[in-house]
């Protein structure tokens, strides 16, 4: 009886990762003081405003949702 010829066995591939896949959640940017100050003046002056503090609390508040 004749050996048995074997195939070389193929490469199983993996199917590739995507990077920057949907499930990770991209960096949220860097909320400075420069840009709360100027949500605080743009609150004031809608006529909506509160004191100072308010404003800065309620600017920080809609730049940093969840937060």
């Amino acid at each position: 009886m004749a050996p048995k010829e074997t195939k070389p066995e193929a490469a199983v591939t993996e199917k590739p990762t995507t990077r920057g896949a949907t499930s990770r959640k991209a960096a949220a940017p860097e909320i400075t003081q420069e840009m709360i100050a100027e949500r605080a003046y743009h609150i004031s002056q809608s006529g909506q405003g509160g004191t100072d503090e308010d404003n800065w609390h309620r600017a920080e508040a809609e730049l940093r949702p969840g937060s």
